[in-house]
């Protein structure tokens, strides 16, 4: 219905990884997920990282449909309300596993960092 139910505060993406604004959906969710180094120039030869506290997705991924970016849980809890990420929003852990509860795949999302 358009109205906003929560806000959370997030870390968003540096100025050379900016987090890209519009309205997208959700595609994916996954609990617990490993982390898989996009083809970026910046993850250039690390390897995969499984569940756990060195994890930088935490644990949950909410995927969108914009290109390689998506919500997810971090242990860097001092990066939430900073430009640090590479264009992932950040959020503390007990906020994304609460919002992970609340949305659907296909439900749209507001990128307005």
């Amino acid at each position: 219905n358009g109205k906003v139910v929560k806000t959370f505060r997030v870390a968003i993406g540096q100025p050379a990884y900016p987090t890209p604004t519009g309205t997208y959906k959700i595609v994916t969710k996954q609990k617990n997920p490993t982390w898989i180094p996009p083809d970026s120039p910046w993850a250039e030869g690390l390897g995969e990282i499984p569940p756990g506290p060195g994890n930088p997705l935490g644990t949950r991924w909410i995927g969108t449909s914009a290109p390689a970016v998506g919500i997810h849980g971090t242990y860097a809890d001092w990066s939430i309300g900073t430009a640090a990420s590479h264009g992932c929003l950040r959020m503390h852990i007990p906020d994304v596993e609460e919002l992970y509860e609340k949305v659907s795949i296909g439900m749209p999302v507001e990128i307005n960092p």
